[in-house]
């Protein structure tokens, strides 16, 4: 199964899977992907807009790695 790029996705460029991922923060009107690197390049310091199909979804993230969330007994 292939996961869709959403809000939140953290991507790729499908080109240079290296470095940190990006996160998609919304969609333009042309339906390109606004990315915000600036955990890896914040002298980017801006969205870049990426066609959606030059993305790779970072598959190895887990919202589990954020330790949002802790277990609450019921």
């Amino acid at each position: 199964m292939v996961a869709s790029i959403q809000h939140g996705s953290r991507v790729y460029l499908r080109n240079a899977i290296c470095g940190v991922p990006g996160c998609v923060m919304d969609f333009n009107r042309k339906g390109q992907a606004l990315v915000d690197w600036s955990a890896d390049m914040p002298e980017i310091g801006r969205w870049t807009a990426h066609d959606p199909d030059s993305l790779i979804i970072d598959e190895a993230f887990t919202v589990h790695q954020l330790d949002l969330f802790e277990e609450v007994a019921a």
